[in-house]
């Protein structure tokens, strides 16, 4: 019997039972005791009660299949220790979570955001990262050729304002230029629709890229829709700019050390040189092999 035929011909009694069963198989939702919170009788302190019991519950079974599913991806982001796999793991765990059908991650480049991984389910695409594909697609410019910003673009508009952007269908938007996106569609016959584009941002605040998702679809009828808030995506993020972050950090570092070690090498070959030239021995060698070219030109 469904939640609307027990609402319509259940006593208030029953119908707070059904409410409480749902809580107890977390199937609560709060329209079934919506018809008694607003009562000033005992039976609306009682429902009020109960749906602040559920909406409690529900809050803390959120945050546990939050911790269930975000600690294992922390885990693995921080552990990896190859880039391209780390690149490659951000998009595939933010499609998963989000149901995306496609995903993809720039990063920044002078003053570029440079296609470093890109996905595509229905397309059976991979590109970039250990896929061994390499990406054709010109970087995305942060700045127009007059030095003005690019926000026509919406991956280089999210990176300039530091602001995430949610799009339900870029066919019908406005504000943003998707010729590039529809150009895509009608050589690959796809249709992208739906969009959440993300900047990532160290602690510091400093960018350090985009992921895009594209096409969320619904799990039930396989729809396309619009991307929903997701707490479990937000905390994704954080782990993986964490990670990102890390390594770049890193990687920053031993190029330093073996510049370092480079220009170590080079002065101590310096001064290797100068003392060779410097030597009596060396000075003698010279004035003997100047004494000798004088002759040869001399005979000459």
């Amino acid at each position: 019997m469904s939640d609307v035929t027990i609402m319509s011909s259940s006593s208030p009694l029953k119908r707070i039972a059904h409410a409480v069963r749902a809580m107890e198989s977390g199937e609560y939702a709060p329209i079934l005791l919506a018809e008694f919170i607003k009562d000033s009788g005992d039976l609306g302190q009682l429902a009020r009660m109960l749906d602040a019991m559920a909406r409690s519950v529900s809050a803390r079974d959120n945050q546990l299949k939050l911790l269930q599913r975000v600690i294992p991806i922390g885990v693995s982001l921080s552990a990896e220790k190859d880039f391209n796999r780390l690149l490659e793991s951000l998009v595939i765990e933010a499609q998963t979570v989000t149901n995306a059908d496609a995903g993809t991650l720039y990063l920044l480049e002078d003053d570029s955001l440079k296609f470093v991984i890109l996905r595509n389910t229905s397309l059976n695409m991979a590109m970039g990262g250990t896929s061994g594909n390499e990406i054709t697609f010109y970087p995305v410019k942060l700045h127009n050729p007059d030095g003005s910003e690019n926000r026509s673009n919406v991956v280089s508009y999210s990176a300039l304002t530091g602001k995430k952007v949610n799009i339900a269908d870029a066919y019908k938007t406005e504000g943003f230029d998707f010729s590039g996106t529809k150009a895509f569609d009608e050589k690959t016959k796809y249709h992208s629709k739906s969009f959440l584009t993300i900047p990532l941002q160290n602690k510091d605040g400093k960018l350090m890229g985009v992921i895009q998702l594209i096409n969320a679809k619904d799990k039930s009828s396989g729809e396309i829709i619009a991307f929903e808030d997701n707490d479990v995506l937000e905390a994704l993020i954080l782990l993986a700019t964490a990670a990102l972050d890390g390594y770049i950090r890193e990687e920053a570092l031993r190029q330093e050390i073996a510049q370092l070690k480079i220009e170590i090498d080079q002065s101590r070959r310096a001064k290797q040189v100068a003392e060779i030239t410097e030597s009596k021995f060396f000075q003698d060698l010279r004035d003997k092999a100047k004494e000798m070219r004088t002759r040869e030109m001399k005979k000459k």
